[in-house]
């Protein structure tokens, strides 16, 4: 009897080593282990990070394995691992003490949503800080983290390396084959307008949250993350490359010895809605729905999301419903601060932040794209094109600005304002709807570096949209004005 009770003690030790052997497998190739994400949007070298743009590196200089970045020595919790025992220094790199707390039998040890969140703090942030409700999480049986994202998410199951967890098949847990809503509901499809082209996320999804503008000088200075305030109540609206839809997007933004930088990539909140779901008006301005950024968009053909109120200093930013416009490299805008304090000071809520700029100095859209001109159309945006906006140049140039005119409607005068990094040659033209010139404000002079006003009086002109084209370089930039006379 005796050895048959040793026996089976021995063969539930090797059941349950096999189990564990089989969970870490692929563990080296984890996206848990590698954390290459990090890397993939900051770094300066695309042969090595395969981004889709040069990284943040590229304006700062400051390699990822600078000591106060931390990104390669960042580590869950309080300096303290699952079992609560500080961690070594430096820190030996991603293990199971991470997650799971190894002192306790059986191995590997339990896990707690707190040890999640020891890393994924947005999700943190959606539950404890901003207090969103989630169809998932308050249900009967509440849901917790892995009951969505099963081993192949957590330990890696296919033994690939992926660049971020944003690569298609890095992330198995979604919506549609989770094992949950592999069949949507009945009727769902009949009240789909869509056809399926939208991800459950853009009907679904209550807000997506970010910290805006991280001060990186307090993290290269000071080893401190600061950033002006969370930002919630709004969801940006892309194409999802992995599988075409339109799903919910948000971003993170940095400023850094005066440079500028935003990278925008799909989130997945978990902040999920079953009853309170989207309807047609609160997409679509063509089908009753007040919608701030189009309807700015279709008056200033820009979309302000961020202004930084300089009487105040606080921050203001568009709700709800954001779609990004296919020409968003130079209609979105967002408004970039830097603090003004010693970068050393203690984190917390502060006002001491200043206007840096309105436009980005670099950015990166990841595993995303915006929406077309034919999705734009359908949520009533104004998509006119003429002939000299077919021939304007659509991304952003980098050696000079052209700001939105003010006032903008105007009567009958407006200024025009465009601000030169470098002393520069431009050409300054304004144009009617059929892409006729009508007046040429600056031809081909020679200007300095610094910000430039021209006034335009279009005293003798009737009300219509009249575009204003700057040129210098071979690269131009076109913005639209009305006038109502």
């Amino acid at each position: 009897m005796r050895h048959s009770l040793l026996n089976f003690r021995i063969l539930l030790l090797l059941v349950v080593f096999s189990f564990a052997l089989y969970g870490q497998a692929n563990f080296a190739t984890s996206l848990h282990k590698e954390r290459k994400g990090k890397n993939y949007w900051y770094g300066a070298d695309t042969s090595v990070t395969h981004a889709p743009a040069p990284g943040f590196e590229s304006l700062t200089n400051v390699p990822i394995s600078n000591p106060n970045v931390a990104c390669l020595s960042c580590h869950p919790g309080d300096n303290l691992d699952a079992n609560g025992d500080p961690y070594p220094i430096p820190y030996p790199g991603a293990n199971c003490v991470d997650c799971h707390a190894t002192a306790t039998s059986p191995f590997p040890g339990p896990v707690t949503e707190d040890d999640c969140y020891g890393c994924h703090s947005r999700q943190k942030a959606e539950k404890v800080t901003l207090g969103y409700a989630d169809v998932h999480r308050d249900a009967s049986t509440p849901l917790e983290c892995w009951d969505c994202h099963r081993k192949s998410d957590l330990h890696g199951d296919d033994g690939i390396s992926y660049n971020s967890m944003l690569e298609p098949g890095a992330i198995k847990a979604d919506c549609a084959n989770s094992g949950c809503h592999d069949n949507l509901p009945a009727g769902h499809a009949a009240n789909d307008p869509h056809g399926g082209a939208l991800h459950c996320s853009a009907c679904h999804t209550k807000s997506v949250i970010s910290c805006y503008n991280c001060h990186f000088e307090s993290q290269v200075d000071a080893a401190l993350k600061r950033a002006k305030q969370q930002i919630h109540d709004y969801v940006i609206l892309v194409n999802r490359t992995s599988d075409g839809k339109v799903h919910t997007a948000t971003f993170q933004s940095l400023s850094y010895k005066g440079n500028s930088w935003v990278a925008f990539a799909p989130y997945a909140a978990h902040t999920i809605t079953k009853t309170d779901a989207r309807k047609c008006a609160d997409c679509h301005l063509n089908f009753g729905g007040q919608v701030a950024a189009i309807q700015e968009y279709n008056t200033n053909h820009l979309i302000q999301f961020a202004t930084w109120n300089s009487t105040d200093s606080t921050l203001s930013w568009l709700h709800g419903v954001v779609p990004m416009p296919a020409d968003y490299q130079t209609t979105f805008k967002m408004d970039f601060i830097t603090y003004n304090g010693d970068p050393s000071d203690p984190v917390a809520p502060s006002k001491n932040w200043s206007f840096l700029k309105s436009n980005w100095d670099g950015h990166q859209m990841f595993f995303a794209t915006p929406l077309t001109k034919v999705q734009m159309q359908k949520l009533g945006f104004d998509t006119t094109l003429t002939a000299i906006e077919k021939n304007s140049d659509v991304q952003m140039p980098y050696d000079f600005a052209l700001e939105q005119n003010y006032p903008n409607p105007f009567n009958p005068g407006t200024i025009i304002e465009f601000e030169l990094r470098q002393s520069a040659t431009v050409t300054l033209r304004v144009y009617n709807i059929l892409g006729e010139e009508i007046v040429t404000l600056i031809n081909n002079q020679k200007m300095a570096a610094g910000k430039h006003q021209v006034n335009f009086d279009a005293g003798n002109l009737s009300s219509a949209i009249y575009f204003y084209r700057l040129e210098s370089g071979g690269l131009s930039q076109i913005r639209k004005m009305f006038l109502m006379q």
